[in-house]
């Protein structure tokens, strides 16, 4: 039986997370994660999705983007992770999965939400123990974030900007920084399991307000800390 065709929403940001399969360490090695973030690379110039973060840890990923339509959105995960997979099972001559099932995709309010679903990305090797800070973890947004150089420069600087409702870079920048030591200073690095399961995350109107357009017709909206809410089934 065929997959459902996920509802994408057009001109919207999300929140993708996908894990490796078993929840096995398969990015455990720098090649893979070399790889996997020269594909991505290879996406965003090819299909019309705006990468706006992102990080790879040693056994998922996330990506925030924002895309222009869901076929394209489809299309080019479809190429990424399809990409990843085979190169991978040629590197160790094995056959298999390397994804666990479907990837998970939550829908990001723009504004504040999508500012607290960045840092929640940020700081996922922080809460993991791995590293102290994210500048210490090279294969995220964060060195792009301060505009150190970069070979591969994967985010979309002017749609991040827009998405956040900043007036350019260098507003972001120091608020990204400023927020940043805070959070790392002041504020617990709990897990946040919404951001990565929940329909969407945003404010309660606009959950309500926008669940027609995710085809979503039975859900009950739930309030998380730090004043965000979330969409789930019931």
């Amino acid at each position: 039986m065929p997959r459902k065709a996920r509802n994408w929403t057009d001109n919207s940001c999300y929140h993708i997370t996908h894990r490796c399969n078993n929840k096995m360490f398969l990015f455990k090695y720098d090649k893979y994660k070399d790889f996997y973030k020269r594909q991505l690379f290879k996406m965003k110039s090819r299909y019309k999705v705006d990468i706006l973060d992102y990080i790879i840890t040693s056994n998922h990923v996330h990506l925030l983007v924002k895309i222009k339509n869901g076929e394209e959105i489809s299309e080019g995960l479809r190429f990424l992770h399809g990409r990843m997979g085979q190169w991978y099972n040629s590197q160790n001559k094995c056959s298999g999965a390397f994804w666990s099932d479907r990837f998970h995709a939550t829908r990001i309010q723009r504004g504040r939400h999508l500012g607290a679903c960045l840092f929640y990305i940020d700081l996922n090797m922080v809460r993991a123990g791995v590293v102290d800070h994210p500048s210490e973890w090279e294969y995220g947004s964060y060195n792009e974030f301060v505009e150190k150089t970069q070979r591969c420069r994967i985010i979309n600087k002017t749609e991040l900007v827009k998405s956040l409702r900043m007036s350019d870079f260098n507003d972001f920048k120091k608020w990204y920084l400023l927020t940043l030591k805070d959070k790392l200073e002041n504020i617990a690095l709990s897990k946040e399991a919404f951001w990565s399961k929940a329909i969407a995350v945003g404010d309660k109107d606009w959950l309500n307000e926008e669940a027609p357009n995710m085809g979503v017709k039975r859900f009950k909206v739930f309030a998380a800390n730090n004043g965000q809410c979330f969409m789930g089934k019931v």
